[in-house]
């Protein structure tokens, strides 16, 4: 199966491409506001790279959130776009997972997390790569308090210099800026039992949106 992956959840872009546990090409980059645009651009030059077809695709896999509206929006777009004009399912992936499942300790207990708006972030702890806390919207105090309880967890985020609680807490804390397209593209093909036909994957957003302030 060749599994076509995008995840524009974070910061950094990521796409990538992998077939039978393997991966065929990736590209990562950091797009600002021009994701959308930019998506197929790099998508096609990724298929390129591999000498595969956009016909050869057969699995679409999207970041589906927690973490950007704008990016989870513009990833799911693109992917539920694509796999309607192919024919396909998309298999949508917690962001938090991609995040760590290239990681050589994403076998040990890992607590990724993101930042939100001021003072809370999106987290969830993984042991062995499976979910044992559900991602949520917490905030700095929930998440030290939460890392309390699984004394063998690493967190494991891109925005640790947002979080002095967690810096000064004492616990293990691995920065890292992005998730490799490559990873998310394994992590599809190992979820691709959850895949769904493009019109019903949604995104993952656990708090509503900023909107600005309320009244005068």
């Amino acid at each position: 199966m060749i599994t076509l992956a995008v995840d524009c959840s974070g910061r950094w872009t990521s796409v990538g491409l992998a077939s039978g546990g393997a991966v065929l090409a990736e590209h990562s980059a950091m797009l600002g506001r021009k994701q959308s645009e930019a998506l197929p651009l790099i998508a096609e030059e990724v298929l390129k790279r591999a000498g595969v077809g956009l016909s050869d695709i057969e699995l679409i896999a999207v970041a589906a959130g927690p973490g950007s509206y704008t990016g989870i929006r513009a990833g799911i777009a693109y992917g539920a776009a694509l796999a309607e004009a192919l024919s396909i399912k998309v298999v949508p992936l917690s962001s938090l997972k991609v995040f760590i499942w290239d990681m050589p300790g994403e076998k040990g207990c890992l607590a990724p997390f993101f930042r939100a708006r001021q003072g809370h972030c999106y987290a969830a702890v993984f042991r062995g790569g499976e979910e044992i806390v559900p991602q949520a919207f917490l905030s700095e105090d929930e998440f030290v308090s939460l890392l309390g309880k699984y004394p063998d967890a690493a967190a494991v985020t891109p925005d640790l210099d947002r979080f002095p609680l967690v810096r000064e807490c004492g616990r293990s804390v691995t920065e890292k800026e992005f998730s490799s397209g490559g990873s998310a593209a394994l992590l599809g093909e190992a979820c691709a039992a959850s895949a769904a036909v493009p019109a019903s994957v949604r995104g993952v957003y656990l708090r509503a949106p900023d909107i600005g302030p309320v009244g005068r």
